[in-house]
């Protein structure tokens, strides 16, 4: 199963919002464009959880000077089903174009392929704090006589997805993902061994609850008061249990341990948030592994608590095993593990959140151009603004000029990163203004603000590619006459000043 199209309306910040999913998606870009608002779209249609609590007034778009009452509307085209799903999902299938996701039509049909839509809508009145949310079939439905056909409990666990979540790992809790894991792979060997654990269990607290030293002191204490006024004879009628005594308190109580070097076993809580995130990711990739059909696993802000080797790792797992990842980050070594194509770039615009894509390219040379410009963009993806440059020199000269320029003025408007400014260059030694027009291009498709610095060291022999920056780019600045940024960077320097640091060096 995979994820081929989301129509978002009316929920959290977004207005209205709709985006076609690659076989495979990474989200990343500037803050408060949506990364996280659009994982937790997905897990409002997805999640059969999403619905068995209140609605969350927090989902529900309402500028303060917006009075209209339409629903909050989240809409999901899930294609490549299976034979297992389709037949349960049977009377609500429609046919789709398979590279859109848009609903096939005479003119698309020789690429439709059967697939469903699941539509999560709620409403809610705040002057009452009152509200109702539920999942439904579009296709079956007609939102304008208010007749809707909802996705029963068992449809929608059926669905094959996982989402990566804060929550703590290796759980033998009925929610955890390791029981459920546990549960597909040997139903039968689960429920022996969880027989098993409750008999030990209660076999060892009541030999504790026997135990002379624990029934004497016991004694004690219930001949201080219970005995007489409760009739609580003697020890025998006290006997300890693991919480309640219950299997669920008892698997809510157990939790995983693991030996790493010399400390011996500590709880997984105490060995560090890289390994619990690692392990969280595990948790999802070997779920995927042992499904029939291909999970798409979701998981918002992942790396975060991940170093960068681990963060890239886990990624390459998930992209491989899943049949399908959807993952949002701000970190560009997991943006590395996927393909180009399947970068989902989110902005902010005049107050509108925007999502951009860089489209197909089918020749070779174009995509190893593109991986190339790319991996120069990855620190940036975060940014609003980059400012393209003819080399690494220039990056560094202009880079330390800023540094030092806000050190000394502590105006934010000298800072790079308070305007969310970042400086790009060609990789390489040599760099080139010939090479930028290929990274500005780029860059105006993922939805930057794209500006670009050049020298003027040679005139009369102006790069034609000046000329097409200028047609590309929102503000190109040329050095004077005669300049390089080498030289303009020391200009004014006594030469004195300039031996000593040469010198120095």
């Amino acid at each position: 199963m995979r994820v081929a199209r989301i129509r978002i309306e009316r929920f959290r910040g977004y207005h209205y919002a709709e985006l076609v999913v690659p076989e495979n998606m990474v989200l990343a870009g500037e803050p408060q464009a949506g990364r996280t608002d659009t994982v937790e779209a997905l897990r409002r249609v997805l999640d059969p959880r999403s619905t068995r609590s209140r609605v969350n007034p927090l989902d529900i778009y309402r500028p303060a000077d917006d009075d209209d009452e339409s629903l909050t509307e989240v809409e999901v085209t899930l294609l490549d089903l299976g034979n297992d799903l389709e037949t349960l999902l049977s009377e609500n299938l429609e046919t789709f174009d398979q590279e859109t996701g848009e609903i096939a039509t005479s003119r698309n049909a020789g690429n439709a392929a059967l697939g469903v839509r699941l539509c999560y809508r709620a409403r809610y009145e705040l002057d009452t704090d009152t509200g109702e949310h539920w999942v439904d079939y579009p296709a079956r439905s007609d939102p304008a006589a208010g007749v809707f056909k909802r996705a029963s409990r068992i449809e929608r666990e059926a669905l094959p997805v996982q989402f990566i979540d804060s929550s703590p790992t290796l759980q033998l809790r009925a929610e955890g993902v390791l029981r459920a894991l546990l549960a597909n792979t040997d139903p039968s060997g689960l429920d022996s061994a969880l027989t098993d654990l409750d008999t030990a269990v209660h076999a060892a607290t009541g030999s504790f609850s026997e135990a002379d030293v624990v029934t004497d002191a016991l004694d004690k204490v219930i001949d201080s008061g219970p005995q007489t006024l409760f009739g609580i004879q003697d020890s025998a009628d006290i006997s300890f249990l693991a919480d309640d005594g219950s299997m669920s308190a008892l698997l809510r109580a157990l939790q995983p341990a693991i030996s790493i070097g010399a400390a011996g076993a500590l709880p997984v809580r105490s060995q560090g948030s890289t390994l619990e995130s690692v392990l969280s990711a595990a948790e999802a990739i070997a779920a995927a592994r042992d499904a029939q059909s291909g999970v798409v696993i979701v998981g918002d802000d992942f790396g975060d608590r991940l170093d960068a080797t681990s963060s890239e790792h886990m990624a390459r797992l998930l992209h491989v095993t899943a049949g399908q990842a959807i993952l949002t980050t701000r970190r560009p070594e997991v943006v590395r593990a996927f393909d180009p194509g399947e970068l989902v770039r989110l902005t902010v615009s005049h107050g509108e959140r925007r999502q951009h894509q860089l489209p197909a390219v089918t020749d070779k040379a174009g995509r190893v151009n593109r991986r190339l410009v790319l991996e120069q963009l990855l620190a940036a993806l975060s940014a609003r603004t980059v400012v393209l440059l003819e080399g690494p020199l220039d990056v560094e000269g202009y880079g330390a000029l800023a540094s030092r320029l806000f050190l000394k003025t502590n105006e934010p408007h000298h800072s790079l990163p308070a305007n969310g400014i970042r400086l790009v260059a060609p990789p390489g030694s040599d760099g080139g203004v010939t090479r930028l027009p290929a990274i500005a291009e780029i860059s105006l498709k993922l939805g930057f603000h794209v500006r670009a610095i050049v020298d003027n060291d040679k005139p009369g022999q102006e790069d034609p590619a000046v000329g097409i920056l200028a047609g590309m780019v929102e503000q190109l600045v040329v050095l004077p006459t005669r300049t390089a940024v080498e030289a303009a960077l020391i200009r004014g320097v006594p030469g004195e000043r300039l031996r000593e640091t040469v010198e120095t060096l």
